[in-house]
């Protein structure tokens, strides 16, 4: 909501006491550290400064202590996201014959994502074509007590591109209403506990635009509805992306206002033997982990709704000489991208310090990718730091299967 004046009156008509949750969005400050109780009858006037915009929603059977620290039975969103962090992974249904649900190592992660779902372009609704496959995710994620988030849309293939069915879908408020209604009906009809948006990735101005529209307009109808969903998104590395000479910008704000947090996306930076995933930028490249969440931190989005991204592949290049094998050597061409199960002898690559990265050449084959070493140095520096509220990982079909030696890498990491 936004208020042009200079206050804003509460009144509680429920037969129970409640506590407003407040939030103020990107720049704003957030009254009364975020909420307060507020008993059956009642009425508080908050002081705000001019044009003070930011949101306000109910919550019930709280219970905090003196320091304003502990949870709430509904509308506690911090609680649903996880308050010790997000420790989540990406279950590819493509990857179903090799990789099926019931394989999921659901000790290691909190949130765990059905990915993907398509949207209808002609109408907005999602596309759910895999109903069994569905139940057998959820029936092993809810086994396990995690939470289990429908992600919809999805990268760019060789065959299709998701992106453009949403970026019909956002542009045109009938198609928005109708794609809102559809993925709050889906992901009740199945149980799921989030919603993630997987726009990989605008491509114009007003693209970002309809987003936010998106977002304040998906928030609104959950709350109406009254379901406890989780939203989320997946986003570009970066705050903004650029398109040729311009760039064009997220909006901050209503992410901040709508969305539990953000997956940054981490990886795919750099076109030949470079660490795809760096965390810190070698020169050659502008692309790392520690500016994309800089550059999301310097537009207004908290730490706590940044979730870094690891990838749980490598990329593969053929080398011009099987003697110049450091990273950046030149290549003769690049030969795509390579599962970590499928790099021979990935656990004994080269570690490199200066990126937090991982590489391994054999012979004129020369592969880029993250392992236990660089996924564990890169999980301590952003925890540590408070540069982050948690993790990702992409995609869990991708790993060794036998003893999850990333995702366990990856869960000590944040544990420790």
């Amino acid at each position: 909501m936004v208020a042009d004046g200079a206050q804003l009156i509460l009144v509680n008509n429920c037969n129970e006491g409640i506590w407003p949750g407040i939030l103020g969005s990107a720049g704003q400050p957030t009254p009364k550290d975020g909420g307060f109780h507020l008993g059956s009858g009642e009425e508080v006037v908050l002081d705000v400064q001019e044009k003070w915009s930011g949101r306000i929603w109910g919550r019930q059977g709280c219970n905090f202590d003196n320091n304003g620290k502990g949870s709430c039975i509904t509308g506690d969103f911090i609680s649903m996201a996880g308050s010790n962090g997000i420790k989540g992974g990406y279950w590819l249904s493509k990857q179903a014959n090799i990789f099926p649900p019931e394989r999921i190592p659901t000790s290691y992660f909190t949130h765990l994502f059905y990915a993907f779902v398509g949207v209808n372009a002609t109408n907005g609704k999602l596309i759910i074509s895999k109903s069994q496959e569905i139940k057998n995710f959820m029936t092993k994620v809810h086994n396990g007590h995690k939470k289990a988030l429908l992600s919809i849309g999805g990268p760019r293939s060789a065959t299709e591109n998701p992106s453009n069915a949403i970026c019909v879908m956002a542009n045109d408020h009938i198609k928005r209403a109708t794609f809102i209604n559809s993925t709050i009906d889906e992901a009740l009809r199945y149980g799921f506990d989030g919603l993630d948006l997987a726009w990989e990735f605008p491509e114009t101005q007003v693209d970002m635009d309809n987003m936010a529209t998106l977002f304040e307009e998906w928030r609104s109808r959950v709350d109406d509805r009254q379901a406890e969903l989780l939203l989320t998104a997946s986003v570009y590395f970066a705050s903004e992306i650029p398109r040729g000479r311009q760039s064009i910008t997220y909006p901050a704000d209503s992410i901040n206002l709508n969305l539990d947090f953000v997956n940054l996306i981490l990886y795919d930076y750099t076109p030949t033997t470079g660490a795809h995933a760096q965390f810190h930028a070698n020169q050659a490249y502008t692309g790392s982990g520690d500016r994309g969440i800089t550059s999301w931190s310097n537009a207004g989005v908290p730490a706590n709704k940044l979730v870094m991204g690891i990838p749980f592949f490598g990329k593969k290049w053929t080398l011009l000489d099987e003697n110049d094998n450091g990273i950046g050597a030149p290549v003769v061409s690049y030969d795509g991208v390579v599962p970590y199960n499928q790099i021979p002898g990935a656990s004994n690559g080269t570690y490199d310090s200066s990126t937090i990265s991982q590489y391994l050449a054999y012979e004129t084959s020369w592969f880029g990718y993250d392992g236990k070493h660089s996924i564990t140095e890169k999980i301590h520096i952003s925890k540590r730091g408070n540069l982050v509220g948690g993790y990702f990982v992409y995609a869990l079909g991708d790993e060794d299967s036998q003893g999850h030696t990333l995702s366990k890498a990856a869960s000590d990491a944040w544990d420790n």
